[in-house]
């Protein structure tokens, strides 16, 4: 129990007393205004990316400026005040017209986390077993009863979008703060960019998944106002900060999303690749920018774009060698709780069998089956192209990504939040087209049941 522990005294500290105080003035304000309750979620979401890398050499990673470290020391605490936060705003929100809040993908990882419970019960970690499932349970509920109730008209959806987008923009700004006084502790790994998170891979995935959101909210500005402006910047920062990572997994992600985004339209594809390539060509030598110095300690960040090494062959092969040996409940654990390797699938298969890997598949056939959906919806009503091409790009993005990180079995991280918002997102869209579809069939019925009257060369419609 030594989270409850964390979060009690984190709770009942003087910064924690305070903090609380302003969170619940923040509530107040934000049952008025949507704006401050999405960004109330957005802070959430930044919460739950703070981590700290740890592994057989590194117990302790470096210390952070202040008050930097001490919000990382508390990441997980501050993630759950901020989700309570969002659920006393959630109470206050209206049902409205929508009549499904939860996806069904959503239901499927909740099998998978009984998957999880079950295993840990039997064989780990019987406290933190169920404090799992708790907090995923809360994490899905606040989602339900907040963000996903929050969506009822386009304004929310773009508000919804601005939310996530405003993440990747929170963690620059705090990350560019730890920089002006001490690169190391952000770069420490390898030389590669991992900022406030645990390790560069959830930095990737942070980074990745929020491209589509920067892109749909460059392609919905106004043209050339200083918001448009803003945008373009904060995906240029988004572009660079991926470099800095040295994840070819960032690149997958991100280029896979813009491709995605802009599948039906090319030209608008290369439009946006010429202003980002000027801006690059402007910018960077303008502030003097050196790339290979930015990466941190180590020039080799660059090198691992072109490197042809599969650091992965490994641990999947002993990760589908340990389901075939044990496919139906996976394989026993080697301490108090489930250890996942780079491969939500595999990893699933690996430690929870058939039991875990089953529901995971479901989860999986359910977003490709939301994505083709929308797809299609944007076709019948173009209007709605860029939300969308938001959320097809975002599910296949993360799609993309579970094959290399096990984010689809967390329970309270960026990657769940991220990727609930976009099944929230994607679930608002069929609704909108499901009642679209009603409401014109119920024209043309009723057009169609109008009396004619017909006179000499003449006819008059009543």
């Amino acid at each position: 129990m030594d989270f409850v522990t964390q979060l009690l005294n984190v709770v009942f500290s003087p910064p924690g007393l305070i903090g609380i105080a302003l969170g619940l003035v923040l509530v107040v304000q934000a049952n008025r205004s949507p704006h401050l309750a999405w960004l109330l979620f957005s802070l959430c979401c930044f919460a739950a990316s703070l981590g700290k890398f740890r592994d057989e050499f590194v117990l302790e990673p470096p210390p952070l400026v202040f008050p930097l470290q001490q919000l990382r020391d508390n990441g997980r605490p501050l993630a759950i005040v901020l989700l309570a936060l969002v659920f006393m705003v959630g109470q206050k929100a209206q049902n409205g017209w929508r009549q499904q809040l939860v996806p069904q993908a959503v239901r499927y990882l909740f099998f998978v986390q009984i998957a999880v419970l079950i295993k840990t019960l039997l064989y780990g970690d019987q406290e933190f077993a169920i404090l799992a499932i708790l907090t995923f349970g809360f994490v899905v509920y606040t989602v339900r009863l907040g963000p996903s109730r929050w969506l009822q008209n386009d304004e929310a959806f773009r508000l919804a979008v601005w939310s996530i987008a405003m993440v990747a923009i929170i963690f620059m700004l705090v990350n560019a703060y730890q920089a002006l006084f001490d690169r190391h502790p952000i770069t420490f790994v390898q030389g590669r960019f991992l900022g406030t998170t645990g390790n560069p891979l959830h930095a990737t995935v942070l980074l990745a998944s929020t491209v589509p959101c920067f892109v749909f909210m460059v392609e919905s500005s106004p043209k050339w106002f200083w918001n448009k402006i803003f945008w373009i910047l904060g995906l240029l920062c988004t572009v660079y900060a991926l470099f800095l990572t040295g994840s070819r997994t960032g690149v997958l992600m991100s280029a896979i999303s813009i491709l995605f985004f802009y599948r039906q339209k090319p030209t608008a594809l290369l439009r946006l690749g010429l202003v980002i390539g000027v801006a690059l060509i402007i910018i960077l030598p303008t502030l003097g920018v050196d790339l290979s110095s930015l990466s941190g300690t180590d020039p080799a960040v660059a090198d691992r774009f072109t490197s042809t090494d599969n650091t992965r062959a490994g641990p999947w092969a002993a990760m589908w060698r340990a389901f075939t040996n044990y496919p139906v409940f996976g394989a026993p654990l080697r301490g108090s709780r489930i250890i996942y390797g780079e491969n939500s699938w595999l990893g699933a298969g690996a430690n929870l069998g058939i039991m875990g890997l089953f529901p995971l598949i479901l989860f999986g056939l359910s977003c490709i089956q939301t994505i083709v959906k929308i797809s299609q919806l944007s076709k019948r009503n173009p209007s709605y192209f860029l939300q969308a091409s938001t959320v097809v790009a975002g599910l296949t993005s993360l799609l993309i990504g579970s094959i290399f990180e096990a984010f689809l079995l967390g329970n309270l991280s960026f990657a769940l939040l991220v990727l609930l918002t976009y099944l929230l997102l994607g679930q608002y869209l069929m609704e909108v087209d499901r009642a679209m579809q009603i409401y014109n069939t119920w024209s043309i019925v009723t057009s169609s049941q109008l009396p004619i009257i017909e006179s000499q060369g003449n006819s008059s419609v009543f």
